[in-house]
């Protein structure tokens, strides 16, 4: 965990596994479609084209929020709207949280054994071993 303070802005970067267990974005995404909601890929994540839909979704629903992806590699725990794309999540709220692959140097080894998940599940339904 690292601390970030500029007259502009206050950061507090943590790590990836922290970030997820604090913020817990949603990643499933039928409960995501269950809200009117696309996503676009196997993590839950939202295109720019669905900001909207997303923004009503957490103003109906005061228990989620909206964290950005930004093209930087980072992940805020707020909305930014030029982001690349976006999670809803239902964790902890402060917008100071912040990931930062850059500085985890663990990230790189998550982000690998997740999609190494993500690519068996397929094949685990295929062979019935998971429903």
């Amino acid at each position: 965990m690292a601390g970030v303070a500029n007259p502009n802005h206050i950061e507090l970067v943590v790590r990836a596994a922290v970030f997820h267990r604090l913020v817990q974005p949603v990643y499933d995404n039928d409960e995501l479609a269950w809200y009117g909601l696309e996503p676009r890929g196997l993590l839950g994540d939202l295109g720019p084209s669905q900001l909207a839909a997303l923004i009503q979704v957490c103003q109906r629903h005061p228990e989620f929020h909206i964290t950005s992806y930004c093209k930087n590699l980072r992940t805020m725990n707020r909305l930014i709207h030029n982001a690349a794309f976006f999670y809803m999540a239902r964790g902890d709220k402060n917008p100071y949280l912040v990931f930062n692959p850059w500085v985890d140097p663990m990230g790189p080894l998550l982000d690998e054994d997740v999609f190494g998940k993500l690519g068996c599940e397929p094949h685990e339904i295929y062979r019935r071993l998971k429903y």
